[in-house]
């Protein structure tokens, strides 16, 4: 029974909505059916719900859990004015064993099709393997019928969980990094904000300056999604990418305002297409941009 549950996941993991979940380089994301399937029949599942607790408490999946940004950030303010930086393992340890976590514990994150992806960023860095995100996030699991209500997450339980005791991934890039690239422009250093973060019309609450890195390629995360916030097709990324030069045999260094939509972006890159080097610039444009204001780093400006 047992093998005929497992079976029956993985062949709706693979193909849903017309899309064929195989051609993806790893089995990180999967489709809501399978998800469904998954979190019914599995007990050693956890659901994590990565939205603002308000969206939460109005509709939510039985049993599980809420998680928002400050609980992956820092408890402390050891990087100063630099907000939404990543917290340690040692904090996440603890964000998990609320749930329950142990090491053969399934992650499966939903959210609104964003901030999951920094979630697994942060859990995947420190060596977590066993994660799944759902495509399409909270609406497109709501939308298989699996029970949902109002109110608080599920019972705050006692886990066992550590991360293992190797070195973090090489999925970070922090600031000498990002000063090395704009030197070699060996590596493509990519910008998925808006266009007008980009181009320096626009700046977000806790940037100090506009405009981008130099030497930036230009591919907003959102070009990778369908309307329903599905991501698109393996050929449909692939296109997408290799026409701006983002390939495979290039080193990638994803950036944003504050490392979440490159984290989605990451994930696409790492996971759906197989690139072997990517890694997520955690300090993003607020780093960069306190650095510009302060005379240490250049920027650039319009088209």
């Amino acid at each position: 029974m047992k093998k005929s549950l497992i079976l029956g996941s993985l062949l709706l993991s693979m193909v849903a909505f017309g899309k064929d979940y195989t051609q993806y380089k790893s089995d990180k994301l999967i489709s809501p059916e399978a998800a469904k399937q998954l979190v019914e029949t599995n007990k050693n599942v956890v659901l994590i719900d990565v939205r603002p607790e308000a969206k939460f408490m109005l509709n939510n999946i039985e049993g599980s859990y809420n998680m928002w940004r400050p609980d992956m950030e820092p408890k402390d303010h050891r990087h100063g004015e630099i907000g939404g930086m990543r917290a340690s393992r040692e904090e996440m340890e603890i964000e998990l064993n609320k749930m329950g976590v142990t090491k053969d514990t399934t992650l499966v994150l939903i959210g609104d099709g964003l901030d999951e992806y920094r979630l697994w960023w942060i859990l995947d860095l420190y060596g977590m393997e066993n994660i799944k995100i759902v495509d399409g996030g909270y609406a497109t699991l709501k939308g298989t019928g699996i029970k949902t209500k109002f109110g608080k997450e599920a019972a705050e339980k006692k886990g066992d969980y550590k991360f293992p005791e190797t070195p973090d991934k090489n999925t970070l890039a922090e600031m000498k990094e990002m000063e090395e690239a704009c030197e070699s422009h060996s590596e493509v250093i990519l910008d998925t904000r808006t266009k007008k973060e980009h181009t320096g019309e626009d700046m977000k609450k806790g940037a100090v300056a506009k405009g981008r890195i130099p030497g930036s390629v230009f591919v907003e995360w959102t070009e990778a999604l369908n309307k329903d916030k599905t991501i698109k097709s393996y050929d449909e990324l692939v296109e997408l990418y290799t026409s701006k030069g983002v390939t495979a045999d290039k080193e990638i260094l994803p950036y944003c305002q504050s490392a979440v939509r490159s984290a989605h972006t990451t994930f696409i890159l790492k996971e759906l297409l197989g690139y072997p080097q990517v890694k997520n610039y955690d300090g993003s444009w607020i780093e960069w941009s306190h650095a510009v204001k302060s005379g240490k780093e250049k920027v650039e400006i319009g088209e």
